[in-house]
């Protein structure tokens, strides 16, 4: 899997397998539409780094095994998503 950090029109870190499955989850799970989306790849170090930094809906920092779980699955998963739209 690979990662992905968009920054426009809204942040989010998403885990895909390409460049394609990313932006479609992108507009699946944060925006409406592809418009002009902003994003590069990411190594997964600092993946780890960014996912362990963002605070869940309550307000917390997510747990280690948590963060391990979604990072080691092979699907597509939404890891980080602007808090403006929570």
């Amino acid at each position: 899997m690979k990662f992905f950090d968009f920054y426009n029109p809204y942040i989010a870190l998403i885990k895909a397998e390409n460049e394609e499955q990313a932006k479609e989850k992108y507009v699946e799970w944060v925006a409406e539409d592809k418009g002009d989306l902003e994003f590069d790849e990411i190594d997964r170090d600092y993946a780890i780094v960014k996912f362990s930094q963002a605070k869940s809906e309550d307000g917390e920092l997510v747990p280690v095994n948590e963060i391990l779980e979604q990072l080691q699955s092979d699907q597509p998963e939404l890891l980080v998503i602007d808090g403006s739209l929570i």
